[in-house]
């Protein structure tokens, strides 16, 4: 029953999408709606119409979440995220739709020390630019409002800071320093520097201004900018080159064990002051503990840049549980694993090596598995799906695995057609509107109101999505 329910559901989403979809495509719902009073329609329209009011979407998606099932203030990069999340679980044997903003990111460290680099890539669907705010053009009026208002004039002008777009570019692709870095080639801590270019370009890609932030109180702000995005993008010089003639790896050996010699508590050793850190910022005292752990205490930055990764994890606050530990909170031993869990997983078309991977990280709770199972589909990539559950071991003759997610690739200049803003002053309170490009006249979508757009502020989006312009 669990796995017929999952599936209807994924039956229905795609159901639901594709009506919508329709609906704002066909143009059945462009037209103004005649006079009420006119029975036989003769009457000029009056020029409103009820249109699409996707209310029914929104709730599908944000069934279940504890935040976009609710109408509290949202983010929309955190949706769009949610909502691609949703189109991975639900297309994962058919047609995908999220692969037109699927693109790998390659990052390369190279040791201070002793030169050598080291080379991984991740999937991602967003480029988050940060925006440098000490690259101001007009810095000198930045600090007159300012004086002003220290000052009680209440006639002070408010000023807006403006950015370079290209200095958000430069600050994205230049080389990021890492002061505490686990060399493998020195077998100590080190400093290294860490680039981070594009491996694949996809067909749309989305761009993030990341303007809400934190203040040294570790309170949510917003930066009122400026920033001159450009219609159209060339990103050709940030492709990837990968491991360069003559250039040396770090050997694959892993960092020194965190844990004490005393086998029976077994206990990680970790930088409390880490741990201290990131618990002020709000995060659970589990997931902190195994931020610290899994980045092998090299610091703030990487157990933040973990948790941010990992949040969406079924076991996030789950207690850390060291490697090899036979027991304890978030293991299952195999002999206790549910036979009926396991049989409910493989019948979903899973093997019974993933059910058992799933079910031992969620301590044996079937709705957790399936869900875990679900968000660590590429952890998962290596190890074989097939018709009725059996792994490659067990299936005749075997096959070869599965591939990891389909990337498409391609030039990388784009064309901006879309953008979302945010009107607001602070992340607890506003309103998103979208300005989209059709017939090479901007268009702005503010709920029911839909008109022509003259001037749009380009210059203060949120999330800008650009298109591939062919070569």
């Amino acid at each position: 029953m669990m796995h017929a329910g999952r599936a209807l559901m994924s039956i229905l989403f795609v159901l639901r999408r594709a009506k919508l979809g329709y609906g704002l495509l066909s143009g059945d719902y462009s037209k103004p709606a005649p006079d009420p009073g006119d029975e036989n329609g003769a009457s000029e329209p009056r020029g409103d119409q009820i249109g699409i009011a996707p209310q029914m979407f929104k709730a599908l998606v944000g069934r279940g979440h504890p935040e976009f099932s609710t109408n509290r203030q949202q983010d929309a990069q955190e949706f769009l995220l949610h909502f691609i999340n949703m189109v991975e679980r639900n297309c994962r044997s058919g047609p995908n739709p999220s692969e037109a903003f699927r693109f790998l990111v390659e990052e390369k460290i190279v040791c201070q020390q002793s030169q050598k680099a080291k080379y991984t890539q991740r999937v991602d669907y967003i480029v988050q630019l940060p925006v440098p705010m000490d690259q101001a053009t007009n810095t000198e009026e930045l600090q007159e409002a300012e004086h002003r208002r220290e000052e009680g004039d209440s006639s002070a002008p408010t000023v807006r800071a403006q950015i370079p777009f290209s200095a958000c570019m430069a600050a994205l692709s230049e080389p990021e320093m890492l002061t505490d870095f686990w060399s493998s080639a020195v077998q100590a801590k080190t400093s290294a520097t860490k680039t981070t270019r594009f491996a694949s370009f996809p067909d749309h890609l989305v761009i993030q201004i990341k303007k809400f932030t934190f203040g040294l109180d570790w309170v949510p702000k917003k930066l009122d900018v400026s920033i001159d995005v450009p219609d159209t993008l060339d990103l050709s010089a940030l492709r990837a080159t990968g491991q360069q003639p003559g250039e040396e790896l770090l050997p694959e050996v892993a960092p020194p064990p965190l844990m004490t010699p005393d086998v029976e508590v077994k206990a990680p050793v970790l930088d409390d002051s880490t741990v201290s850190q990131l618990c002020e910022m709000g995060f659970p005292l589990e997931a902190c503990r195994k931020a610290v752990y899994y980045t092998g205490n090299t610091g703030i930055d990487a157990a933040m840049n973990w948790i941010m990764s990992h949040m969406d994890d079924p076991d996030f606050s789950a207690p850390l549980v060291l490697p090899g530990s036979s027991s304890g909170p978030g293991t299952t031993p195999t002999e206790s694993l549910s036979e009926e869990h396991l049989a409910t997983i493989v019948s979903m078309g899973f093997s019974r090596d993933q059910a058992t991977k799933a079910l031992r990280a969620t301590s044996n709770v079937l709705d957790r598995a399936v869900d875990w199972i679900f968000s660590h589909l590429d952890d998962l990539e290596s190890m074989d799906v097939s018709e009725g559950g059996r792994s490659a071991a067990e299936s005749e003759g075997g096959r070869d695995p599965p591939p990891g997610p389909r990337i498409r690739d391609g030039p990388g200049k784009y064309e901006l057609f879309a953008f979302i803003s945010h009107m607001g002053t602070s992340t607890m309170c506003g309103h998103y509107v979208c300005h989209i490009k059709k017939d090479q006249q901007w268009v702005i979508f503010n709920d029911q109101k839909v008109c022509a757009s003259e001037k749009p502020p380009k210059d203060l989006g949120y999330l800008y999505f650009y298109r591939r312009v062919a070569d």
